[in-house]
């Protein structure tokens, strides 16, 4: 190999490292506080359903703000929350197998907006702005959805049914 092929790699290679570098070195702006509520607390049949009463300690957090909630394998904490109109939800997947949050009745999800899975998951992907992730994702990754609608929006996790929340939207 000539000279100046050999230097041209390096470059390539050495540009290739500082890329590489500063994608895995930037740190994700830290998520607003939020005020835990202390509601009502009780358990959860093993294989929840749609209907099924939730309890638990309530999250509420004032408009416009971030709220997240934190997917383990023992489900999601806080399991019930309460934002406003136009907040967004992030979903935290913090355990050791995949997490896809959907909107209630498993496995169609049409408790959002009426539309089932096939309709509002097209080639892997939410396509109308629907309560549904539409993948698996791996322990490590975040969903986020913002509620454009008001009500009480039970969801789940579709890989693991049972692993199930609420999110009760107030206008």
């Amino acid at each position: 190999m000539s000279h100046t092929k050999i230097i041209i790699a390096i470059i390539f290679v050495l540009i290739l490292g500082c890329i590489g570098y500063f994608a895995f070195t930037q740190t994700a702006a830290a998520p607003q506080e939020a005020v835990m509520t202390p509601s009502t607390t009780g358990t959860m049949d093993a294989d929840h359903d749609e209907g099924t009463a939730m309890t638990g300690p309530v999250m509420t957090v004032a408009g416009g703000q971030a709220t997240t909630i934190t997917y383990t394998d023992a489900g999601f904490s806080p399991k019930t929350v309460s934002v406003k109109l136009g907040d967004t939800v992030t979903f935290v997947n913090n355990s050791s197998h995949d997490m896809w949050v959907a909107s209630d009745a498993h496995p169609t999800h049409t408790d959002y907006d009426g539309t089932n899975t096939m309709q509002h998951c097209s080639k892997g992907a939410n396509t109308n702005g629907t309560f549904d992730e539409c993948n698996p994702a791996p322990s490590g990754t975040k969903y986020s959805f913002t509620f454009k609608k008001a009500g009480t929006f039970e969801y789940h996790n579709h890989v693991r049914a049972s692993d199930s929340g609420s999110v009760t939207v107030a206008n």
